[in-house]
Protein backbone atom coordinates (compact mmCIF):
# COMPACT_ATOMS: atom_id res chain seq x y z
CA UNK A 1 0.00 0.00 0.00
CA UNK A 2 1.66 3.23 -1.19
CA UNK A 3 0.72 6.15 1.05
CA UNK A 4 1.72 9.71 0.18
CA UNK A 5 1.33 12.74 2.44
CA UNK A 6 0.47 15.96 0.62
CA UNK A 7 0.84 18.31 3.56
CA UNK A 8 3.60 19.95 5.54
CA UNK A 9 1.55 19.96 8.76
CA UNK A 10 4.00 19.93 11.65
CA UNK A 11 4.25 16.61 13.42
CA UNK A 12 1.79 14.68 11.25
CA UNK A 13 4.37 12.45 9.59
CA UNK A 14 5.95 11.47 12.91
CA UNK A 15 2.62 10.84 14.64
CA UNK A 16 1.12 9.03 11.65
CA UNK A 17 4.25 6.89 11.28
CA UNK A 18 3.79 5.59 14.82
CA UNK A 19 0.18 4.63 14.08
CA UNK A 20 0.95 3.06 10.70
CA UNK A 21 3.81 1.02 12.16
CA UNK A 22 1.20 -0.81 14.16
CA UNK A 23 -0.34 -2.21 10.97
CA UNK A 24 2.94 -2.66 9.13
CA UNK A 25 2.65 0.33 6.78
CA UNK A 26 4.64 3.48 6.12
CA UNK A 27 3.88 6.85 4.55
CA UNK A 28 6.09 9.14 2.50
CA UNK A 29 5.90 12.93 2.60
CA UNK A 30 5.85 14.55 -0.85
CA UNK A 31 8.78 16.89 -1.51
CA UNK A 32 7.30 20.01 -3.07
CA UNK A 33 10.73 21.06 -4.34
CA UNK A 34 10.59 18.18 -6.81
CA UNK A 35 8.08 17.44 -9.61
CA UNK A 36 4.86 16.02 -8.20
CA UNK A 37 4.07 13.33 -10.79
CA UNK A 38 6.92 10.87 -10.16
CA UNK A 39 6.24 11.01 -6.43
CA UNK A 40 2.52 10.26 -6.45
CA UNK A 41 1.83 8.25 -9.61
CA UNK A 42 1.98 4.94 -7.70
CA UNK A 43 -0.04 6.20 -4.73
CA UNK A 44 -2.94 4.15 -3.39
CA UNK A 45 -3.66 6.68 -0.64
CA UNK A 46 -3.22 10.46 -0.67
CA UNK A 47 -3.30 12.18 2.71
CA UNK A 48 -4.07 15.83 2.03
CA UNK A 49 -4.16 19.04 4.01
CA UNK A 50 -4.83 22.34 2.25
CA UNK A 51 -3.66 21.30 -1.22
CA UNK A 52 -5.98 21.42 -4.22
CA UNK A 53 -6.68 17.86 -5.38
CA UNK A 54 -8.36 18.44 -8.71
CA UNK A 55 -8.86 16.02 -11.63
CA UNK A 56 -5.38 16.77 -12.98
CA UNK A 57 -3.78 15.56 -9.73
CA UNK A 58 -6.14 12.60 -9.46
CA UNK A 59 -5.32 11.52 -13.02
CA UNK A 60 -1.64 11.31 -12.07
CA UNK A 61 -2.44 8.47 -9.69
CA UNK A 62 -3.45 5.37 -11.64
CA UNK A 63 -3.99 3.14 -8.59
CA UNK A 64 -5.61 5.63 -6.24
CA UNK A 65 -8.12 4.17 -3.79
CA UNK A 66 -8.65 7.00 -1.28
CA UNK A 67 -7.97 10.68 -0.67
CA UNK A 68 -7.99 11.41 3.04
CA UNK A 69 -8.29 14.97 4.32
CA UNK A 70 -6.62 15.63 7.66
CA UNK A 71 -9.48 17.93 8.69
CA UNK A 72 -13.20 18.33 8.12
CA UNK A 73 -13.36 20.47 4.97
CA UNK A 74 -13.35 18.77 1.58
CA UNK A 75 -13.95 21.86 -0.60
CA UNK A 76 -10.43 21.50 -2.07
CA UNK A 77 -11.04 17.97 -3.39
CA UNK A 78 -12.88 17.08 -6.61
CA UNK A 79 -15.29 14.76 -4.82
CA UNK A 80 -17.64 14.09 -7.74
CA UNK A 81 -14.72 13.23 -9.99
CA UNK A 82 -13.37 10.86 -7.34
CA UNK A 83 -16.76 9.18 -7.09
CA UNK A 84 -16.83 8.70 -10.87
CA UNK A 85 -13.44 7.03 -10.58
CA UNK A 86 -14.49 4.86 -7.59
CA UNK A 87 -12.07 6.66 -5.31
CA UNK A 88 -13.10 7.26 -1.71
CA UNK A 89 -12.84 10.71 -0.16
CA UNK A 90 -12.69 10.66 3.63
CA UNK A 91 -12.34 13.37 6.24
CA UNK A 92 -11.93 13.65 10.00
CA UNK A 93 -15.07 15.12 11.52
CA UNK A 94 -15.12 16.42 15.08
CA UNK A 95 -11.46 15.61 15.91
CA UNK A 96 -10.30 19.23 15.96
CA UNK A 97 -13.52 20.78 17.29
CA UNK A 98 -12.09 21.68 20.69
CA UNK A 99 -8.86 23.02 19.20
CA UNK A 100 -10.69 25.28 16.75
CA UNK A 101 -13.16 26.42 19.40
CA UNK A 102 -10.34 27.36 21.77
CA UNK A 103 -8.60 29.26 18.96
CA UNK A 104 -11.83 31.10 18.22
CA UNK A 105 -12.02 32.34 21.81
CA UNK A 106 -8.33 33.24 21.64
CA UNK A 107 -8.98 35.43 18.60
CA UNK A 108 -11.96 37.05 20.30
CA UNK A 109 -9.89 37.86 23.38
CA UNK A 110 -7.00 39.07 21.22
CA UNK A 111 -9.30 41.53 19.47
CA UNK A 112 -11.07 42.53 22.68
CA UNK A 113 -7.75 43.39 24.36
CA UNK A 114 -6.50 45.23 21.25
CA UNK A 115 -3.32 43.17 21.35
CA UNK A 116 -2.14 44.14 17.88
CA UNK A 117 -2.13 47.79 18.91
CA UNK A 118 -0.54 47.05 22.27
CA UNK A 119 2.16 44.95 20.63
CA UNK A 120 3.41 47.94 18.66
CA UNK A 121 4.38 49.60 21.91
CA UNK A 122 6.66 46.68 22.77
CA UNK A 123 8.60 47.09 19.53
CA UNK A 124 8.97 50.83 20.18
CA UNK A 125 9.91 50.35 23.87
CA UNK A 126 6.89 52.41 24.81
CA UNK A 127 3.98 51.71 27.11
CA UNK A 128 0.90 52.51 25.05
CA UNK A 129 -2.36 53.38 26.74
CA UNK A 130 -4.45 50.81 24.85
CA UNK A 131 -8.01 50.41 26.05
CA UNK A 132 -9.50 46.94 25.72
CA UNK A 133 -12.91 45.47 26.42
CA UNK A 134 -14.44 42.41 28.08
CA UNK A 135 -16.30 39.48 26.56
CA UNK A 136 -18.73 39.24 29.47
CA UNK A 137 -22.13 40.63 28.56
CA UNK A 138 -21.31 40.86 24.85
CA UNK A 139 -23.45 39.19 22.19
CA UNK A 140 -21.92 36.50 19.98
CA UNK A 141 -23.56 35.42 16.73
CA UNK A 142 -22.36 31.97 15.69
CA UNK A 143 -23.01 31.13 12.04
CA UNK A 144 -22.95 27.35 11.72
CA UNK A 145 -23.78 25.21 14.75
CA UNK A 146 -22.03 21.94 13.98
CA UNK A 147 -19.40 20.32 16.18
CA UNK A 148 -17.12 23.37 16.24
CA UNK A 149 -19.87 25.96 16.56
CA UNK A 150 -21.32 24.02 19.50
CA UNK A 151 -17.95 23.94 21.27
CA UNK A 152 -17.57 27.69 20.72
CA UNK A 153 -21.04 28.25 22.20
CA UNK A 154 -20.13 26.28 25.35
CA UNK A 155 -17.04 28.36 25.92
CA UNK A 156 -18.67 31.69 25.12
CA UNK A 157 -21.46 30.93 27.61
CA UNK A 158 -18.80 30.22 30.25
CA UNK A 159 -17.38 33.69 29.55
CA UNK A 160 -20.77 35.20 30.31
CA UNK A 161 -21.62 36.06 26.73
CA UNK A 162 -25.06 36.07 25.17
CA UNK A 163 -25.01 33.50 22.39
CA UNK A 164 -27.22 33.43 19.31
CA UNK A 165 -26.64 30.77 16.66
CA UNK A 166 -27.74 30.62 13.03
CA UNK A 167 -28.07 27.13 11.64
CA UNK A 168 -30.04 25.20 9.06
CA UNK A 169 -33.28 23.69 10.37
CA UNK A 170 -33.00 25.18 13.89
CA UNK A 171 -36.23 23.46 14.89
CA UNK A 172 -34.55 20.08 14.38
CA UNK A 173 -31.37 20.79 16.33
CA UNK A 174 -32.80 19.97 19.73
CA UNK A 175 -31.07 22.80 21.54
CA UNK A 176 -32.67 24.74 24.35
CA UNK A 177 -32.84 28.50 24.39
CA UNK A 178 -33.14 30.61 27.48
CA UNK A 179 -36.41 32.11 26.36
CA UNK A 180 -38.03 29.09 24.71
CA UNK A 181 -38.61 26.03 26.85
CA UNK A 182 -40.57 24.32 24.11
CA UNK A 183 -37.40 23.22 22.33
CA UNK A 184 -36.35 19.85 23.69
CA UNK A 185 -33.00 20.12 25.36
CA UNK A 186 -30.27 17.62 24.57
CA UNK A 187 -26.93 17.25 26.30
CA UNK A 188 -25.05 18.44 23.21
CA UNK A 189 -24.76 21.95 24.66
CA UNK A 190 -23.93 22.65 28.27
CA UNK A 191 -26.13 25.62 29.04
CA UNK A 192 -28.69 27.52 27.05
CA UNK A 193 -28.49 29.56 23.90
CA UNK A 194 -30.10 32.99 23.87
CA UNK A 195 -31.41 32.43 20.37
CA UNK A 196 -31.45 29.85 17.60
CA UNK A 197 -32.36 31.10 14.13
CA UNK A 198 -32.31 30.01 10.49
CA UNK A 199 -29.77 31.44 8.00
CA UNK A 200 -32.34 33.78 6.46
CA UNK A 201 -32.40 35.68 9.76
CA UNK A 202 -28.65 36.39 9.75
CA UNK A 203 -28.90 40.02 8.64
CA UNK A 204 -31.36 40.82 11.39
CA UNK A 205 -29.15 39.37 14.11
CA UNK A 206 -25.93 40.83 12.73
CA UNK A 207 -27.13 44.19 14.00
CA UNK A 208 -27.20 42.85 17.59
CA UNK A 209 -23.85 41.08 17.60
CA UNK A 210 -20.63 42.33 19.15
CA UNK A 211 -18.83 39.32 17.69
CA UNK A 212 -19.72 37.30 14.60
CA UNK A 213 -17.99 33.92 14.31
CA UNK A 214 -18.10 31.75 11.19
CA UNK A 215 -18.23 27.96 11.51
CA UNK A 216 -19.92 26.77 8.33
CA UNK A 217 -18.54 24.72 5.45
CA UNK A 218 -17.58 26.42 2.19
CA UNK A 219 -20.18 25.54 -0.42
CA UNK A 220 -21.74 27.31 -3.39
CA UNK A 221 -24.42 28.43 -0.96
CA UNK A 222 -22.06 29.88 1.65
CA UNK A 223 -19.43 31.38 -0.66
CA UNK A 224 -19.55 35.15 -0.18
CA UNK A 225 -22.42 34.90 2.32
CA UNK A 226 -20.84 37.70 4.36
CA UNK A 227 -20.71 40.46 1.79
CA UNK A 228 -21.09 44.21 1.64
CA UNK A 229 -24.77 44.15 2.59
CA UNK A 230 -24.25 41.83 5.55
CA UNK A 231 -21.31 43.87 6.85
CA UNK A 232 -23.44 47.00 6.69
CA UNK A 233 -25.77 45.42 9.24
CA UNK A 234 -22.91 44.95 11.71
CA UNK A 235 -22.15 47.42 14.50
CA UNK A 236 -19.19 49.75 14.06
CA UNK A 237 -17.87 48.23 17.30
CA UNK A 238 -18.28 44.61 16.14
CA UNK A 239 -15.60 42.06 15.32
CA UNK A 240 -15.72 39.34 12.63
CA UNK A 241 -14.00 36.03 13.40
CA UNK A 242 -13.39 33.46 10.65
CA UNK A 243 -11.81 30.07 11.39
CA UNK A 244 -13.78 28.28 8.65
CA UNK A 245 -12.87 29.26 5.08
CA UNK A 246 -11.89 32.72 3.83
CA UNK A 247 -14.18 32.82 0.74
CA UNK A 248 -17.25 32.71 3.00
CA UNK A 249 -16.46 36.43 3.31
CA UNK A 250 -16.30 38.83 0.36
CA UNK A 251 -12.67 39.95 0.38
CA UNK A 252 -13.15 43.42 -1.13
CA UNK A 253 -16.15 44.16 1.09
CA UNK A 254 -14.16 43.20 4.17
CA UNK A 255 -11.20 45.38 3.23
CA UNK A 256 -13.45 48.36 2.54
CA UNK A 257 -15.26 47.93 5.86
CA UNK A 258 -12.03 47.62 7.86
CA UNK A 259 -10.27 50.45 6.02
CA UNK A 260 -13.23 52.78 6.62
CA UNK A 261 -13.66 51.47 10.18
CA UNK A 262 -17.25 50.47 9.50
CA UNK A 263 -16.55 47.52 11.82
CA UNK A 264 -14.00 47.44 14.64
CA UNK A 265 -11.90 44.57 13.32
CA UNK A 266 -11.58 41.06 11.95
CA UNK A 267 -9.49 38.06 12.97
CA UNK A 268 -9.01 35.16 10.55
CA UNK A 269 -7.22 31.82 10.76
CA UNK A 270 -7.81 31.29 7.05
CA UNK A 271 -6.99 33.31 3.94
CA UNK A 272 -7.94 33.39 0.28
CA UNK A 273 -4.46 32.25 -0.76
CA UNK A 274 -2.43 30.16 1.63
CA UNK A 275 0.19 30.94 2.64
CA UNK A 276 -0.83 34.59 2.51
CA UNK A 277 1.26 37.20 0.72
CA UNK A 278 2.84 39.35 3.49
CA UNK A 279 2.28 42.38 1.25
CA UNK A 280 -1.47 41.81 0.96
CA UNK A 281 -3.33 45.02 1.70
CA UNK A 282 -5.49 43.36 4.36
CA UNK A 283 -2.40 42.44 6.35
CA UNK A 284 -1.32 46.08 6.41
CA UNK A 285 -4.42 47.09 8.37
CA UNK A 286 -4.14 47.57 12.13
CA UNK A 287 -7.62 46.13 12.66
CA UNK A 288 -7.03 42.85 10.79
CA UNK A 289 -5.34 39.85 12.43
CA UNK A 290 -4.32 36.64 10.67
CA UNK A 291 -3.07 33.37 12.10
CA UNK A 292 -1.67 30.80 9.61
CA UNK A 293 -4.47 28.20 9.54
CA UNK A 294 -3.34 26.56 12.78
CA UNK A 295 -6.60 26.64 14.75
CA UNK A 296 -7.28 22.92 14.49
CA UNK A 297 -3.70 21.67 14.67
CA UNK A 298 -2.72 20.52 18.15
CA UNK A 299 -0.96 17.46 19.53
CA UNK A 300 -4.33 16.12 20.65
CA UNK A 301 -6.11 16.66 17.33
CA UNK A 302 -3.13 15.33 15.35
CA UNK A 303 -3.19 12.09 17.34
CA UNK A 304 -6.93 11.68 16.75
CA UNK A 305 -6.42 12.45 13.05
CA UNK A 306 -3.66 9.86 12.75
CA UNK A 307 -5.82 7.26 14.46
CA UNK A 308 -8.78 7.89 12.14
CA UNK A 309 -6.59 7.90 9.03
CA UNK A 310 -4.86 4.66 10.05
CA UNK A 311 -8.16 2.87 10.69
CA UNK A 312 -9.55 4.06 7.37
CA UNK A 313 -6.43 2.96 5.49
CA UNK A 314 -6.73 -0.45 7.11
CA UNK A 315 -10.36 -0.69 5.99
CA UNK A 316 -9.52 0.27 2.40
CA UNK A 317 -6.66 -2.23 2.36
CA UNK A 318 -9.23 -4.93 3.20
CA UNK A 319 -11.62 -3.76 0.48
CA UNK A 320 -13.98 -1.97 2.85
CA UNK A 321 -15.30 1.58 2.78
CA UNK A 322 -13.60 4.02 5.17
CA UNK A 323 -15.68 4.85 8.24
CA UNK A 324 -15.64 8.59 7.53
CA UNK A 325 -16.14 8.45 3.76
CA UNK A 326 -18.17 11.36 2.42
CA UNK A 327 -18.92 9.65 -0.90
CA UNK A 328 -20.10 6.23 -1.98
CA UNK A 329 -20.28 4.24 -5.21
Amino acid sequence: MNIKILTLATGLNEILTLHLDGIGLKAEVVDYRRPLLPQIEDANILINGLGIVDPSVIDMCHNLKMIHQIGTGIDNVAVDYCTSRSIYVANIPKANSVAVAEHTLFLMIYMAKNMKGAGKGLMQRRVLNVLGSELQGKTLLIIGLGYIGSEVARRAIAFGMKVIAATKHPDRKGFATRDNGSINRRDRLAGFLDGLVSPDKIREYLSYADYVSLHTNLTNETRGMIGEQEIRFMKRTAFLINVARAPIVDRDALYKALHNENIAGAAFDVFWEEPANPQDKLLQLDNFVLTPHIAGWTTESANVAAEVITKNIEKVAHGEAPSTAINSF
